[in-house]
């Protein structure tokens, strides 16, 4: 049986458009959804002409609402941790740690996304993009820009986010992968509490 050519058209309206719906489904699932998060990350930042400039690597640990870890372990140790009221950042080889209310120390930073449970639609403009490397692609356009990036670019496989894609307002390109991904497990109370090591320096007030 041969199908005129607007019915087919049709038929293909309708099916991209369901598979549009269920990667938003998808994704909102995974920003309202799990709770807890353990993963390896792999960054990498490019600048306005395409060439890399840095690359980094470590882990990252989430418990939603508010709490985060994010250490790094290359290029060199470094440790970025949320514990729901104050934002540690402690650099290993300096001896040095930084402590600021979260409110104040995250603002609009892409890291929020992550930490927080709630649909994307609220902040977002939200648009599939073509599928590409076996990742159903969504790009997240900020309705308010108050945020370094104006564009962000999430690349997901099944109900997991994969990767990260940040483009800032000066035409670089944050990328961020996850790997070994598992989420909504028991995640213990001190991986988000940061202990002063004996002789660090603490900038900033410790309530």
């Amino acid at each position: 049986m041969r199908i005129a050519p607007l019915v087919l058209m049709f038929l293909i309206s309708c099916s991209l458009l369901v598979q549009a719906n269920e990667a938003r489904d998808r994704l909102n699932a995974f920003f309202t959804e799990i709770k807890t998060l353990d993963a390896r990350f792999y960054q990498e930042v490019f600048d306005e002409n395409g060439q890399s400039v840095q690359k980094s690597s470590g882990t990252i640990k989430l418990s939603r609402p508010g709490k985060f870890s994010w250490k790094y372990d290359r290029p060199s140790p470094q440790l970025i941790l949320a514990d729901g009221q104050r934002l540690w950042i402690y650099d290993e080889e300096l001896a040095q740690a930084t402590v600021k209310p979260m409110q104040d120390a995250l603002g609009a930073a892409p890291i929020v996304l992550l930490t927080e449970l709630r649909p994307l639609q609220e902040e977002f403009q939200i648009n599939e993009l073509t599928r590409q490397n076996g990742l159903t692609w969504l790009a997240l356009l900020p309705k308010v820009q108050d945020t370094e990036f104006n564009r962000i670019e999430i690349g997901m496989q099944g109900e997991l986010v994969r990767q990260m894609d940040l483009h800032d307002q000066f035409g670089q390109k944050t990328v961020i992968r996850f790997e070994d991904m598992k989420t909504n497990l028991a995640l213990s109370p001190s991986d988000f509490r940061f202990d002063v090591p004996e002789g660090v320096d603490v900038i900033g007030k410790v309530e």
